[in-house]
């Protein structure tokens, strides 16, 4: 039999409290289901996107509070780059700067036994350009070759640096023979990233 609502005025007071609750419950627990749980989910992403935006804004503050300082070190970096890569010869250049080389020697009192520039390497934007050496002289007279070509205005490194048969040419005076590397490099830059003709000198 359905229960009309003029019945529920006589239902007993304990069963009215009770049948109260009941609907409480059924509501609070609608509304949890239907309203809050979602809610509260998307709040809880919400504020972790907040999180995520305020730390990514804390980090560009940083960066834009010390971004004069890494402009000046940048411009630093490129006129440094400048300069090393006024220090690389171009392909011109390369049989000038192996005679200047080979010239130095001489002038330093060596006699060259060997003097044969071999192909270059690719090392990406520059070439390397090696040259074998053999010389013969003083031992002081190749150290001052090696001072003079450290101090010419273009690279060139001297490595793989041998020295055999030594014998004395006088008081406090030695002989060596020398077997050495010369190496220069060259900037591809211009000319792409590919090997390139060998550079020769004689």
């Amino acid at each position: 039999m359905a229960l009309k609502l003029g019945d529920f005025s006589k239902v007993p007071p304990k069963q009215k409290i009770f049948l109260t609750i009941i609907v409480c419950i059924l509501v609070g627990v609608g509304y949890y289901y239907l309203y809050y749980k979602a809610a509260s989910q998307e709040i809880a992403t919400l504020q972790t996107k907040l999180a995520e935006l305020e730390s990514k804004i804390k980090e560009q503050e940083v960066i834009a509070k010390n971004l004069p300082s890494f402009q000046a070190e940048v411009r630093r970096l490129e006129e440094q780059l400048g300069l090393l890569l006024d220090q690389l010869p171009n392909s011109a250049e390369i049989p000038s700067l192996l005679k200047n080389v080979s010239d130095l020697g001489r002038e330093s009192g060596l006699d060259f036994l060997k003097f044969a520039p071999r192909g270059e390497v690719n090392k990406g934007f520059y070439a390397e350009i090696p040259v074998t050496i053999s010389v013969t002289g003083e031992y002081h007279g190749f150290a001052l070759f090696a001072d003079k070509v450290s101090h010419l205005p273009r690279i060139v490194n001297l490595s793989d640096i041998v020295f055999t048969k030594p014998r004395s040419v006088g008081e406090g005076r030695m002989e060596v023979s020398v077997g050495c590397t010369a190496t220069t490099f060259r900037f591809l830059e211009q000319e792409g990233a590919g090997n390139s003709g060998k550079g020769s000198a004689k």
